[in-house]
C-alpha cells in the first residue's frame, strides 16, 4: 500500500490557496531509525539542516522557521513514537505552499494532546496547527502540514 497525502491540489483547497500549480520542487530523505535513543535523538536536528538547504536552494528562505519548526516536531514523533525502520521526509515547493510530509513507517497515528502548562511533552501537534495553514494524518500515519508562501517572498499567495 503507498502512504502519500491528499493530491497537493485539494490541499491548496484546504488550506484556502487558489491559483495555477506549476511543476513543483521536490525534495526527500530517509532517515533509518537506529534504535538507540541517544543516536536518533539528532535525527530533528538533520533533518533541520537538510531543509534549510533545501528551502535555501530553493530560493524559499522565508519559509525557513515556519518548515523547520513544524518538521522538527512531526519527525521527534515519528522517532519516539512511530515503529518503522525509517522515517521518510518530503518536502515539495510550488509558487503557492510549501508541503512537508513525514512518514514514520507503520500504522500509528500522532494525536493533539490536552497538556498541562508545565508539562515537558504533548505539544508538538499544537505547533504544527500554529505554524501550518492546515495538516492532517494519512492512511498509513503519513502526516503532512501546508504552509502557504507569503508576499514577503515576492511571489502569489498571501499577504
Amino acid at each position: 500500500m503507498s502512504i502519500t497525502a491528499p493530491p497537493l491540489n485539494d490541499l491548496l483547497r484546504r488550506a484556502r490557496l487558489h491559483g495555477p500549480l506549476p511543476v513543483p520542487a521536490r525534495a526527500e530523505a530517509a532517515f533509518v531509525r537506529t534504535g538507540q535513543r541517544d543516536r536518533d535523538a539528532h535525527r530533528p536536528a538533520q533533518a533541520r539542516r537538510i531543509t534549510r538547504a533545501w528551502l535555501r536552494l530553493w530560493g524559499a528562505s522565508d519559509l525557513t522557521d515556519a518548515a523547520c519548526s513544524t518538521l522538527s516536531e512531526i519527525v521527534t514523533n515519528a522517532f519516539v513514537h512511530g515503529r518503522g525502520e525509517t522515517v521518510t521526509v518530503r518536502l515539495t515547493l510550488s509558487d503557492l505552499c510549501l508541503l512537508i510530509e513525514v512518514s514514520g513507517g507503520g500504522p500509528w497515528a500522532p494525536k493533539q494532546c490536552s497538556r498541562e502548562p508545565l508539562e515537558e511533552s504533548g505539544r508538538g501537534l499544537w505547533i504544527v496547527d500554529s505554524m501550518s495553514d492546515c495538516w492532517g494524518i494519512s492512511e498509513g500515519g503519513l502526516v503532512w502540514c501546508v504552509i502557504r508562501r507569503t508576499a514577503a517572498s515576492g511571489l502569489p499567495g498571501g499577504g
